[in-house]
């Protein structure tokens, strides 16, 4: 208590009278240690700090009690004492004026009234968005100047709209000034971009704009150096490796007597039921998380194979979807071309794993493409079904003529290109980039027309859009006009039911069914 006591008194402190230190407690000697700050600092420029910071003597006493505590709070307002001083006179202003107006302005009204129904299995539902204020309500004018609601951390308040630098946070969001001074929610450009070449900055100003999406040679450290890109790239936007088909590359009879071949391309719903499994035995696999003898190559090889897995499952679904397309649909898909051509062939082992691949085969080029070969554990046996299903594929291939093999590498989470271990044994190398064509392809679910669907029970498409199955609706209103649900509680507490409903007549996946039965 003792540093508290002298704390308080440095705020009351009288003119021509020194400051006493203010010694931190000795849990907090620790903290200011490893972050480089000073054990002795004056108390008069804490309490300064405080008061400028947050206006008032009362959250002046709150924070220093709590730096009795060694409180980590009071850490940050010790280290930015120094900038905060620059600007006492406009914050002290602000402080004031903020004072004022607060007597004339109220806090914009927020809807926070709650229906029944905005509740679900005791948890509130209610779409966030539709709570805040208006926004003609957080904007005011006070003798002539324009003033603000904005948001500091966990603060609200009013502010002069002069007052706010390039960047400010209101219930809009984080905005910033473009070059003509109003506020926008979209990237801008840095104030400083003289470390760029000319080159980068107009690649920047375009990646900006929207102008430039993720290429094939993003992530690949052969190019560049590695930077994690923003978002996971799409399939189409995973670089090919390659290697020519010679008799050493052909499975032997010894190396496939471990497996039966699956030939689903026909058979779609199986390779959706394998891929669907293996993909949920490899995230609960990676859930468990990683050991002592993990290298990061090993660590990369099962984020790769889970998000291959994913594609997996997604290109099966997508191929079925196109399928069942009219015509006129599917003359629309920038790759129908490859869809049509598109074939599924698995290996089903039990000592020595399993594997499915989806890939064309090209009569011009006389070349296999493979899109994605994935195994069924990415951490035992899985890599080597790969490798004997491409070595299959390959001997397939050769059978009609094929003289090349591509595949596609896989990527990180965050971006980063990725080739199994087993392309060196096979003699993979990566294709030149200018071999290869910047693909994007269509999502079939966007080329469909949206339309309204009323709903059976209301909030069910809440219900259902606050668990990403929106696009069931239509079978849920179903599925409650068969079985007389009236409310969303019934719905709630049949939801087995419904998810077994969804599954056998509309394809709903066990992720999807995961998802609709968590809460």
């Amino acid at each position: 208590m003792p540093s508290f006591a002298f704390a308080v008194a440095g705020v009351a402190g009288t003119k021509g009278v020194a400051a006493p230190a203010f010694s931190a407690p000795t849990p907090m000697r620790g903290a200011a240690r490893r972050i480089g700050l000073p054990l002795q600092v004056s108390a008069a420029a804490a309490a300064a700090a405080a008061v400028e910071r947050l206006a008032g003597a009362a959250s002046v006493l709150v924070m220093l009690a709590a730096a009795a505590g060694g409180g980590r709070r009071v850490r940050r307002r010790l280290r930015s004492s120094a900038p905060v001083a620059q600007d006492a006179p406009l914050r002290r202003g602000h402080a004031a004026a903020s004072a004022a107006v607060a007597a004339t302005f109220r806090e914009p009204p927020r809807n926070l009234e709650r229906r029944p129904e905005d509740e679900v299995d005791g948890v509130d539902r209610r779409d966030w968005s539709k709570t805040l204020p208006k926004t003609e309500d957080t904007v005011r004018w006070e003798n002539g100047e324009k003033w603000v609601w904005y948001k500091s951390g966990v603060f609200s308040g009013w502010r002069k709209e002069s007052e706010f630098g390039i960047y400010r946070y209101t219930d809009a969001g984080y905005e910033s000034r473009d070059t003509d001074g109003n506020w926008v929610s979209s990237a801008q450009m840095p104030q400083d971009t003289s470390h760029l070449t000319d080159e980068q900055r107009d690649r920047l100003i375009r990646e900006l704009k929207g102008d430039i999406t993720v290429s094939l040679k993003d992530g690949d450290e052969t190019v560049e150096n590695f930077r994690p890109l923003a978002k996971t790239p799409p399939l189409e936007k995973w670089p090919f490796h390659q290697v020519d088909i010679t008799d050493d590359l052909l499975a032997t009879e010894e190396q496939l007597k471990e497996y039966r071949v699956l030939e689903m391309t026909d058979q779609l719903g199986r390779a959706f039921f394998l891929s669907t499994r293996w993909k949920q035995a490899n995230e609960a696999r990676r859930h468990l998380g990683y050991n002592v003898n993990d290298e990061i190559e090993d660590i990369a090889a099962m984020n790769g194979a889970v998000l291959a897995l994913r594609n997996l499952t997604d290109q099966i679904k997508r191929t079925a979807n196109y399928r069942k397309m009219t015509p006129e649909d599917q003359a629309r898909m920038s790759d129908r071309a490859r869809i049509e051509a598109l074939q599924c062939t698995g290996l089903l082992g039990t000592e020595k794993g399993s594997a499915c691949a989806l890939y064309t085969y090209s009569e011009a080029t006389k070349r296999i493409k493979v899109d994605l070969c994935l195994g069924d554990d990415c951490m035992d046996q899985g890599p080597y079904a790969e490798e004997i299903l491409l070595r299959y594929l390959a001997k397939k291939g050769a059978e009609r003529g094929a003289t090349s093999l591509w595949c596609r590498t896989r990527r990180t989470e965050s971006g980063r290109v990725f080739a199994p271990k087993y392309f060196k044994k096979l003699g993979f190398t990566s294709v030149p980039y200018e071999l290869q064509e910047e693909e994007d392809w269509a999502e079939i679910n966007a080329m469909e027309e949206k339309k309204e669907i009323e709903e059976a029970v209301p909030s069910l498409n809440l219900w259902l859009s606050t668990r990403s199955l929106d696009k069931y609706l239509e079978a849920s209103n179903a599925w409650c006009g068969d079985m007389g649900a009236a409310d969303i509680g019934e719905v709630a507490d049949n939801k087995e039911d419904l998810a077994d409903y969804l599954e056998e007549e509309h394809g709903l996946t066990a992720e999807e069914r995961e998802r609709l039965l968590q809460y």
